[in-house]
């Protein structure tokens, strides 16, 4: 019995001695230092909001067109010929080169026959003519002798009484006359000239093929007469003025040419909600320009005065920003007077609030934050 409470005793008084030496040990190590700094604040930056007159510039892409299209169509039916100017698309030309020709020696044979048979009629009558209107008759000779079967029919003589145009009427001197004015039209429609210097943007026909009457044969562009079709939002559109100077630019940002807004759309494109402007180009720096070319169209909109501009992103839930007051977050709402790319113009807070222009993660109102140095 006295063996069993030895060892008790004993074992207490290991583990009273062990608590000991770990009490001491802990007693020698140094008590780590509070933390003294305070926690750490989401960084904002700010801008302090001032007012003033803004230009807010419009960039926009737009496409190269020529200002004026002609479709070429054939109102004769035949065979097309060789004309000079190739039929392809991009062939160049000039004002008056002759692009289309039908084969016309048939209908120049069936003119010939028409202005032959009408000398032989004008031939019979003459006579009567001399006799029964006798003051007349020296203009009805000399348009007799005037007469050439290569070349245009003259005008026909003024008939000075009712009695000669009766006489002529009857012997239908008159309908023959413009028989052949209506077949010399007809020839003349063989043969189609540029009627500005371009070139072809749409070829349908080659050469030997049969034209039909109204058959289109060619689309052709004035190359030298471009203008830039820009599409604009339509809540913009209030923004742009007639007339005024717009900057084109290259692919790297560069003004390339100057040009003018000369026309705007009064309707609205349905697949993309936006209004066509047009922008005649008037300088162009020696710059080559080709039909269905992209360009960028900067125009310089209107001066919004009592303004500011900020980044898109500040702005949440379409008009709320963010102030700093004292520290802390404060939700407000903001008059948002024009939408850039990459910016907002407006107003509608006090001069001198602290605006948070990029606003922390996970924004919200009451939130502490540090302003950014």
């Amino acid at each position: 019995m006295n063996r069993k409470i030895t060892i008790v005793l004993l074992v207490i008084a290991t583990l009273a001695i062990s608590f000991a030496a770990m009490k001491g040990l802990s007693s020698l190590k140094e008590s780590p230092k509070k933390n003294l700094d305070k926690k750490k604040l989401p960084l904002v930056k700010v801008e302090a909001v001032k007012y003033n007159e803004i230009s807010s510039p419009i960039v926009e892409k737009g496409r190269l067109a020529s200002n004026l299209e002609v479709n070429l169509s054939s109102e004769v039916a035949g065979r097309i010929v060789e004309a000079g100017v190739p039929l392809k698309v991009g062939q160049k030309f000039k004002k008056g080169q002759l692009l289309i020709r039908i084969y016309e020696e048939d209908a120049k044979m069936d003119l010939r026959a028409l202005k032959s048979r009408f000398l032989n009629k004008l031939a019979e009558n003459l006579p009567d003519i001399k006799v029964d209107y006798a003051d007349n008759f020296e203009a009805w000779m000399n348009f007799f002798n005037a007469i050439n079967l290569e070349e245009s029919i003259p005008e026909l003589p003024k008939v000075k009484s009712d009695q000669e145009k009766v006489f002529m009427a009857s012997r239908n001197i008159l309908g023959d006359y413009y028989a052949i004015k209506s077949a010399e039209v007809k020839f003349d429609k063989r043969k189609i000239y540029a009627p500005f210097d371009g070139s072809y943007a749409e070829v349908n026909t080659q050469i030997g093929s049969v034209a039909g009457m109204g058959t289109k044969l060619a689309g052709i562009i004035e190359s030298n007469n471009l203008e830039l079709q820009v599409p604009i939002e339509s809540k913009e559109i209030s923004w742009l003025s007639l007339n005024e100077k717009v900057d084109i630019l290259d692919s790297d940002g560069e003004v390339i040419f100057t040009g003018k807004l000369v026309r705007k759309s009064d309707f609205v494109d349905e697949g993309t909600q936006s209004i066509s402007v047009f922008i005649k180009l008037e300088k162009t720096n020696g710059n080559e320009l080709y039909q269905g070319q992209f360009l960028t169209a900067c125009f310089n909109g209107k001066k919004i005065a009592n303004a500011m501009e900020i980044p898109r992103n500040a702005v949440f839930s379409s008009n709320k920003v963010f102030v700093v007051e004292g520290g802390i977050l404060k939700e407000k709402e903001i008059k948002v007077i024009k939408r850039n790319e990459n910016t907002l113009v407006f107003n509608g807070l006090k001069e001198g609030e602290m605006l948070v222009v990029e606003p922390p993660v996970k924004a919200t109102e009451n939130m502490q934050v540090q302003i950014k140095k």
